[in-house]
C-alpha cells in the first residue's frame, strides 16, 4: 500500500486520496470491506489520464457511484476506487425534429435528473426518478423500469477507453439490451451521456412520476440496507407460460416472483435475508456480510433450479 500512495501522490497530486477507506457507508447494503485508494473525482478531465495510467501500471481501478447494485467483498477492493462525482445536468440544443439533448454527468443522481427535465417540460425519464444510485450506474446496467429502458432515451453515452483515450459513443454501438450494455465489458469510463427528450405535459409527467414512486413504495423493501434487485427477471419460455399463467403474456417472469413461489420470502443467512415486501431484493440486519449474500445467492439459487428447473442470473455486480 505505502508504494501505491507514494505513485498516486507523485502522479496525481491535484486529488486527495485517502487510504484503507471502509466502503460499506456508501453502499445502499452497507456491507463490504476498505478500499485500497479511494479518491472523489468531480472534474471528467481526470480520467483520460488516470484510466492511462493503471492500465500501464496494472493497478485496478474500479468507479463507484450510487453503489446500489453492487456487493462490496469484505476483504475490501484492491488498487483505486474512484467516487464518480461529476454531475452537471444541461439542457443543449432542441433539433429540428423536436428532440431536446440533455447532457448529464455520470454522478447524477437519478431523482434531481428526471425531476430537472420534467422542470423543463421534457418526457421521457419519469420512470427512472425512483431507480437507486447515479447515472453512470444506470446506463452500465441499462436500468429499467417495468418494460422501459433507460438506453431507449440514450443518444450518445461520452466514455474513456482503457487507452485513456474519450469519445462519444452513439447509442447504437451501446450494445443496449435488459440489464447489458457494452461497458459491462469494455472497461471504458461512462463520464456524461446525452439523452434525446420530446416536449411533454408537465399534467402527465407528475402522474408517471406518482405512478413510479407509489408502485416502488407498495412493492420494495425501501428505507433500510438492501441490495436493490439482486436478479434479473427471467425470458419467458412454453414451459414457463404453463407453470406461471399470470405470465403468460409478458415477455419476462419476474424473479422476484419466481423466488416468491419457491417459498423463499425471509430466508435467511447470517445478517442478510430475502426481502418479505420484493423476493428479489435482499435486506441487512446490520450484521449482513458480502459472504452472507453470497451463501444466500447460492441457496435461492439452488432451491429455485430445483424446484422449477429454471437459472436465476444476478444483475448485482462484485467488487472485490
Amino acid at each position: 500500500m505505502n508504494t501505491l500512495r507514494a505513485k498516486l501522490d507523485a502522479e496525481f497530486p491535484m486529488l486527495t486520496w485517502q487510504y484503507n477507506v471502509p466502503l460499506a457507508p456508501f453502499t445502499y447494503m452497507k456491507i463490504g470491506g476498505p478500499a485500497e485508494a479511494f479518491v472523489t473525482v468531480s472534474d471528467p478531465s481526470i480520467f483520460g489520464s488516470l484510466q492511462k495510467y493503471c492500465n500501464q501500471n496494472e493497478i485496478p481501478l474500479t468507479i463507484l457511484g450510487g453503489a446500489s447494485n453492487v456487493i462490496v467483498s469484505d476483504k475490501g477492493v484492491a488498487g483505486i476506487v474512484v467516487r464518480m462525482a461529476f454531475d452537471v445536468v444541461e439542457k443543449k440544443e432542441t433539433t429540428k425534429n423536436g428532440v431536446t439533448v440533455v447532457r448529464a454527468g455520470a454522478g447524477a443522481k437519478m431523482a434531481p435528473l428526471v425531476a430537472k427535465t420534467v422542470s423543463w417540460g421534457l418526457t421521457g425519464l419519469e420512470y427512472f426518478l425512483g431507480v437507486p444510485g447515479t447515472l453512470g450506474g444506470a446506463i452500465y446496467n441499462n436500468a429499467h423500469y417495468l418494460q422501459d429502458l433507460i438506453g431507449e432515451h440514450v443518444l450518445a453515452v461520452h466514455a474513456v477507453s482503457p487507452n485513456g483515450d474519450t469519445r462519444w459513443i452513439p447509442a447504437e454501438e451501446c450494445e443496449f439490451a435488459y440489464e447489458q450494455s457494452r461497458f459491462q465489458k469494455s472497461n471504458e469510463i461512462i463520464l456524461e451521456v446525452n439523452f434525446g427528450l420530446k416536449a411533454g405535459n408537465p399534467q402527465e409527467s407528475q402522474e408517471k412520476i406518482t405512478h413510479a414512486t407509489e408502485y416502488r413504495a407498495n412493492t420494495q423493501p425501501l428505507g433500510i440496507p438492501s441490495s436493490g434487485c439482486i436478479f434479473q427477471n427471467v425470458p419467458n419460455t412454453e414451459a414457463l407460460r404453463k407453470t406461471f399463467p399470470d405470465f403468460a403474456q409478458k415477455e419476462f417472469v419476474p424473479g422476484g416472483y419466481i423466488i416468491d413461489q419457491a417459498g423463499l420470502k425471509n430466508t435467511r443467512v447470517g445478517g442478510i435475508r430475502v426481502s418479505s415486501k420484493h423476493a428479489a431484493w435482499f435486506e441487512n440486519d446490520g450484521t449482513g456480510t458480502s459472504q452472507d449474500v453470497k451463501e444466500l445467492i447460492k441457496l435461492v439459487k439452488s432451491t429455485v433450479k430445483e424446484k422449477y428447473k429454471i437459472e436465476l442470473h444476478e444483475e448485482v455486480f462484485y467488487l472485490e
